[in-house]
């Protein structure tokens, strides 16, 4: 088996347990909008993977619609992110998490282990950011960040001005 094939191991596990989450499924990106955010889920290989050794890790991010109209942005929504975290930030030690696979067997569990921190971490917390009101709040308090300081200033800023 060569690592397009451990891949599609995975994405296969994921697209059956983010389907009936409503997700929808672009290339290596699981995607859900509620009207005001948009949730992405997406595997990204390493550079340093093989024709036979797959390296991956797993991206989650939220874009606002709002934010992304008030900053009057030219990329279209897909495209911008508001929110963005590896999924080591949601494991107990938050490191950053790569799998290695390299087998059938390796990219049946890492499809299994992956799903489960999606199911058990990922999903839990997209639910507790419902809208922008939420990543802002997360973002007055120093809560996970996953952008830089002047983006969260600058959004702050905008959502601010929106509301007077």
């Amino acid at each position: 088996m060569s690592s397009k094939d451990y891949k599609k191991i995975i994405v296969d596990k994921l697209t059956s347990e983010l389907k009936e989450r409503h997700f929808k499924k672009k290339g290596n990106v699981f995607s859900y909008s509620n009207g005001d955010l948009t949730y992405f889920i997406g595997l990204q290989s390493s550079q340093s993977s093989t024709a036979d050794i797959l390296k991956l890790t797993v991206n989650t991010e939220i874009a606002s619609g709002l934010i992304s109209r008030l900053d009057d942005s030219s990329l279209p929504l897909e495209h911008q992110r508001h929110y963005n975290r590896r999924i080591g930030n949601y494991l107990e030690n938050n490191q950053d998490k790569w799998w290695t696979v390299d087998s059938q067997k390796s990219a049946e569990q890492a499809a299994s282990e992956i799903a489960g921190i999606i199911i058990e971490k990922v999903i839990p917390n997209f639910n507790i950011l419902k809208n922008t009101n939420d990543l802002a709040a997360l973002w007055r308090n120093n809560g996970w960040l996953g952008i830089t300081e002047g983006q969260r200033k600058h959004y702050l800023s905008l959502l601010e001005n929106f509301e007077r």
